[in-house]
C-alpha cells in the first residue's frame, strides 16, 4: 500500500536553499571523494616502492620497520574491505582494458 502526502503549494519545483543541511551534504560529498583520492594516493605509493634492488644488509636493517608498516597497511586494507563486504557488496578486480 502507498502513501500519499500532502504538498504544499507553490513548492512544487522549488529548488532547496542551501542550508545547514545541504552544506553538511557538501562536506560528506567532498570527504568521500577525498576519502577515494587518498585510497589512490595510498596505491601510487606504494606502486613507487621497489626492495628488490636493495641489499641484504639494508633489507636486514630496515625489516623491523617494513614489518611494521606492511602489517599497518594489510590490517587498514582488511578493515576497510570488510567494512564494505559487511554491507553486501562485492570487491572485484578491475578488468583489464
Amino acid at each position: 500500500m502507498r502513501s500519499i502526502t500532502a504538498v504544499p503549494p507553490g513548492s512544487v519545483g522549488r529548488v532547496k536553499p542551501a542550508g545547514p543541511r545541504a552544506t553538511l551534504d557538501r562536506l560528506r560529498t567532498r570527504d568521500r571523494i577525498e576519502s577515494i583520492a587518498r585510497l589512490r594516493a595510498a596505491v601510487r605509493a606504494l606502486g613507487d616502492v621497489d626492495v628488490s634492488g636493495w641489499d641484504d644488509t639494508t633489507l636486514t636493517e630496515h625489516l623491523d620497520e617494513l614489518s611494521q608498516a606492511l602489517c599497518g597497511i594489510d590490517a587498514e586494507l582488511t578493515r576497510v574491505a570488510e567494512a564494505v563486504r559487511a554491507r553486501g557488496f562485492r570487491i572485484d578486480e578491475p578488468r583489464a582494458a
